[in-house]
C-alpha cells in the first residue's frame, strides 16, 4: 500500500512539471532574440535564452513565465498559453535630439571608486538569471563630463570568457529601476580569476540623466557559463556535485539599502542586510555592486 501510494504521488508530481522549450522571438522581424530573461513568477526559478532565442525550461503547469529582454516589451505568459515560439514586441522610443558642436578638449571623472584588494564578498546567481542593480544619483559636477565611457566591475570567475549582460534603466516614480536608459545588449567578458573587467561604452553617447540611473548586471544562464563544484552536507561525508553559472561580482559593504536592487521570481525589490555573514567589515551592512564609471565630455 505505501508503495502504491509513493507512485501515486510521484505520478502526481511529474504530471504537474513539464520541460518547456521553445524560442523568443522579435515579433517585427521573426529573429530569435538573444539572452531573454525568463522568470517563473512568484518563484527563484528561470533561465536565459542563448543566442539563437532557445531556452529550456523546467515549470509548473499553472504557472505565469515573465520574459524581459531589453529593447522589448515585458511579456508574462500562462505556461499552457507558450507556444513553440514566443513573440516580443520591440518597444517604440523616443531618441534625443542629437546636437553636433565642435570638439574639446577631453575631460574626465571617475565615481564610485573602490580597491581591488579590499573586495572580497561576491555574488553569484546560483542556476537562475538574477539582475542587480546599483543607483547613482546625478550631481551638478557631472554637467563637466555629462557622458558615460567606461564601466568597471570587479568580477570572479571559474571558466574562461564568462558572458554577462549590462542593462541600463531610469529611474521609476517610486525610485526602483523603470524605463531602459538604453535599447540594446552591453555584453561583457570576464577572464578567469579576480579581474577588473572593463567595458568601453564611449561609442554610445549614453548621457548621465539628470534624474539619476541605474546599472544592472545580468547573469546569463548559457551553456557557455555553466560549471560544476563538489560539495559536502554538513555530517556526511559524501560529495555532491553542482552547477552554477559564472562569473561572480565584487560587493562594496554599505550602511543603507537605498542604491542596491535585485530583480528576482520576476520583481524588483531592495536588497536585504548581511545579518548571518561573519566577516565584520560585511556583517550587518548591505551590498552594493562593486562598479566604477569613468565619465567624459
Amino acid at each position: 500500500m505505501k508503495k502504491l501510494v509513493i507512485i501515486t504521488v510521484f505520478l502526481i508530481s511529474n504530471f504537474s512539471f513539464s520541460q518547456l522549450k521553445a524560442v523568443v522571438i522579435d515579433k517585427g522581424t521573426k529573429e530569435g532574440i538573444p539572452f531573454v530573461n525568463i522568470w517563473v513568477a512568484g518563484e527563484n526559478s528561470g533561465t536565459t535564452s542563448n543566442e539563437k532565442g532557445e531556452f529550456n525550461l523546467h515549470v509548473n503547469h499553472s504557472k505565469i513565465i515573465i520574459f524581459s529582454a531589453i529593447g522589448f516589451e515585458t511579456r508574462r505568459i500562462a505556461f499552457e498559453l507558450v507556444k513553440e515560439r514566443v513573440e516580443l514586441k520591440p518597444m517604440i522610443t523616443e531618441l534625443d535630439e542629437v546636437v553636433i558642436t565642435s570638439k574639446k578638449q577631453l575631460k574626465s571623472a571617475v565615481i564610485g571608486k573602490f580597491k581591488k584588494s579590499r573586495i572580497n564578498h561576491y555574488f553569484a546567481c546560483g542556476t537562475t538569471p538574477w539582475i542587480s542593480a546599483r543607483h547613482y544619483e546625478y550631481k551638478e559636477g557631472y554637467k563637466e563630463t555629462p557622458f558615460l565611457e567606461k564601466i568597471k566591475i570587479v568580477t570572479k570567475s571559474k571558466i574562461r570568457d564568462a558572458k554577462f549582460n549590462i542593462r541600463l534603466y531610469r529611474v521609476n516614480e517610486n525610485g526602483a529601476p523603470g524605463n531602459y536608459l538604453y535599447g540594446k545588449n552591453i555584453i561583457g567578458i570576464a577572464k578567469k580569476g579576480k579581474k577588473r573587467t572593463e567595458i568601453d561604452v564611449s561609442e554610445l553617447n549614453i548621457e548621465f540623466p539628470k534624474t539619476g540611473f541605474f546599472i544592472a548586471f545580468e547573469w546569463l544562464i548559457i551553456e557557455d557559463n555553466k560549471y560544476e563544484f563538489n560539495y559536502t552536507i554538513n555530517g556526511a561525508k559524501k560529495k555532491h556535485k553542482g552547477i552554477r553559472y559564472a562569473p561572480r561580482i565584487g560587493l562594496v559593504p554599505v550602511e543603507a539599502d537605498t542604491n542596491s536592487w535585485i530583480f528576482i521570481q520576476g520583481n524588483w525589490r531592495k536588497a536585504w542586510k548581511n545579518n548571518n555573514d561573519n566577516s565584520k567589515r560585511y556583517k550587518g551592512k548591505y551590498n552594493l555592486l562593486a562598479i566604477e564609471l569613468t565619465l567624459i565630455n
